[in-house]
C-alpha cells in the first residue's frame, strides 16, 4: 500500500470531494422534496394504520429477549412524519427545518403521526439537527409503496447484499473472515435490521462499501481514506445517530484484512498512526457534514445553531432525568468518567448478556481451549494488536456520546459489531490453522479405521 502524506494538493482535493457531497445532497433532497404529495400522503396514511395494527408498537420484541431485539417503529414514524409534511411548493425550507407536526409530546412518536394523518395535530416540531437523508430514498419510495411493501424491498435487498459480502470475503480473504463475518451479523440480530428504516441507511453504506473494497484492486491510502471520508459524510447525511461507526469500523477491518502483509511490516507506532488517520479522517467527515446542516438551516431559522449546540451538549453529557436513572441504577454520582464508563457497560450488558450470555459463554470457553491448544509460538502480534485496537472503536464512541448510547442501548448495541468481527479475527492471527488441520485430518482418519473395523 503505498502510504498518504498530506499536502496542499491532497487536502484541495478532499475540500473539492466535501463541497461535491454537500451539493450532491442539496440537490437530491430539493428534487425529492419537489415530487407531488398526494400519492405520497396516500401511503403514508395507509402505513401508519399498519402501524398502528402491531402490538405494542414502539418496541415489538421478538422470542422476549427483553428490547435488545425490539424494532423501533417510533423512529420510523417521525421519519415519515417529516416525509408527509414537506411542501413541494417550498421543498428547500421544508428539507432544512425538518418539520413534523403531532398533538402530544415530542417524543410521542406514533400518536403524533396518527393525529397528522387523521388531520387532527397542533403542535408543530422542527428536527432540525440531522439532514434526514433517508428522504432523498424513501419519499420517492413512497409514491409507489407503503410501509409493508417497502420493507419486503428492503428485506430482499439487505439479505442480497450481505450473502454477497459473505461469499466475497470467503473467496477474496478467507473462510475463517468470512465466518467471523457472519457471526457479527448474527450478534446484531441482523433480521431485524431490514424490518425498519432507522437501522437501514447506515448497514447498506456498510455493505456496500465493504463490497467496493473487496471487489476493487486499491493500492494508495488516500484512496482508502477518501472511501471513509465519503462513508462518513453519507452516514452523517442518513443517520440519526443510530449506529454511526459501524461505517469506519467495519470498512476498516476489510481494509486491514486485505493488507496485513503491509501491516506486518510496520512498527506499532506506524500501525497506530495508520488507524489515527482513518479515525480521523471519518471523524472529520462525519462532523463537517452534520455541521452544515444547521449553518443551511440558519438561512431559514437563526435558532437552530443554538440548538444544534444543545443537542451537542446533550448527547454527550446528558441532564436532568437521565442523570438521576444514571443514580438510581447504580450510580453513587454523576461523575464524568463514570457515567461514560456506565454507558459502555449498558451497550456491552446488552449484546453479551441479555441476548447471547449462554453462546458467548460457550464460544469463549471453546476459543480459549483451542488457543491455549493450538496458539501460534513466537509470531508476531501487529496485526493482532490491530485488531483488538480497532474492536475498541465501539467504546471510543460510547465514550465521547455518552448519554445517547446510555439512553438508546436498544439500538446502539450493534456497533459491536464491529468488536465481534475484530475480535475473532484477531483471534484467527494467533492460532495454528496448519496444526488444527493435521488433527482434523488424524481425527478424521482414526474415524475412517473405526468404521473399517
Amino acid at each position: 500500500m503505498e502510504r498518504y502524506r498530506i499536502s496542499k494538493k491532497g487536502i484541495f482535493s478532499f475540500g473539492i470531494l466535501f463541497v461535491s457531497l454537500i451539493l450532491f445532497y442539496l440537490l437530491a433532497l430539493y428534487i425529492t422534496a419537489s415530487l407531488s404529495s398526494e400519492k405520497i400522503k396516500a401511503n403514508i396514511e395507509e402505513s401508519a394504520q399498519i402501524i398502528e395494527a402491531q402490538n405494542d408498537w414502539s418496541y415489538p420484541v421478538f422470542f422476549n429477549f427483553g428490547n435488545a431485539l425490539a424494532i423501533n417503529y417510533g423512529t420510523d414514524a417521525v421519519m415519515m412524519n417529516i416525509i408527509y409534511n414537506i411542501d413541494p411548493q417550498e421543498p428547500l425550507k421544508s428539507i432544512m427545518m425538518s418539520k413534523y407536526t403531532g398533538a402530544s409530546y415530542f417524543y410521542d412518536c406514533m400518536p403524533n403521526l396518527m393525529t397528522t394523518v387523521n388531520g387532527t395535530a397542533q403542535n408543530e416540531y422542527n428536527y432540525t439537527r440531522y439532514w434526514h437523508g433517508y428522504i432523498a430514498v424513501w419519499r420517492p419510495l413512497f409514491v409507489f409503496f407503503n410501509y409493508t411493501e417497502i420493507s419486503l424491498i428492503n428485506i430482499f435487498l439487505f439479505y442480497l447484499l450481505a450473502f454477497l459480502l459473505i461469499i466475497c470475503t470467503a473467496k477474496k480473504i478467507g473462510y475463517w473472515a468470512a465466518i467471523a463475518l457472519g457471526l457479527s451479523f448474527i450478534y446484531i440480530n441482523f433480521w431485524c435490521i431490514p424490518l425498519a428504516f432507522q437501522y437501514l441507511d447506515v448497514f447498506y453504506i456498510v455493505l456496500i462499501i465493504s463490497l467496493i473494497l473487496l471487489t476493487f484492486n486499491i493500492k494508495k491510502e488516500s484512496t482508502y481514506l477518501k472511501i471513509i471520508f465519503i462513508a462518513a459524510s453519507l452516514t452523517s447525511f442518513f443517520d440519526l445517530l443510530t449506529v454511526p461507526v459501524v461505517t469506519l469500523g467495519i470498512p476498516l477491518i476489510f481494509i486491514i484484512m486485505k493488507h496485513e502483509a503491509y501491516v506486518k511490516k510496520q512498527s506499532f507506532k506506524q500501525v497506530f498512526f495508520f488507524l489515527f488517520r482513518f479515525g480521523l479522517c471519518w471523524s472529520i467527515g462525519y462532523v463537517l457534514t452534520w455541521l452544515m446542516k444547521p449553518v443551511i438551516a440558519s438561512v431559514f431559522n437563526p435558532d437552530v445553531i443554538t440548538d444544534f449546540v444543545q443537542q451537542i451538549q446533550f448527547r454527550m453529557n446528558g441532564e436532568g432525568i437521565y442523570r438521576e436513572n444514571f443514580i438510581n441504577e447504580g450510580g453513587t454520582g454523576v461523575n464524568f468518567f463514570k457515567y461514560r464508563i456506565y454507558a459502555m457497560y449498558k451497550i456491552f450488558k446488552t449484546m453479551f448478556f441479555e441476548l447471547y450470555t449462554l453462546p458467548t459463554l460457550f464460544l469463549s470457553v471453546l476459543l480459549f481451549v483451542n488457543l491455549l491448544i493450538f496458539r501460534k509460538k513466537n509470531e508476531k502480534l501487529t496485526v493482532f494488536y490491530v485488531y483488538v485496537l480497532v474492536a475498541s472503536i465501539p467504546y471510543l464512541w460510547c465514550f465521547v456520546a455518552a448519554n445517547h448510547s446510555y439512553m438508546h442501548p436498544m439500538f446502539v448495541y450493534r456497533i459491536q459489531m464491529i468488536t465481534v468481527f475484530s475480535l475473532l479475527l484477531a483471534y484467527g492471527n494467533v492460532i495454528d490453522t496448519v496444526k488444527i488441520k493435521h488433527k482434523c485430518f488424524k481425527l478424521y482418519e482414526r474415524m475412517n479405521v473405526f468404521k473399517r473395523v
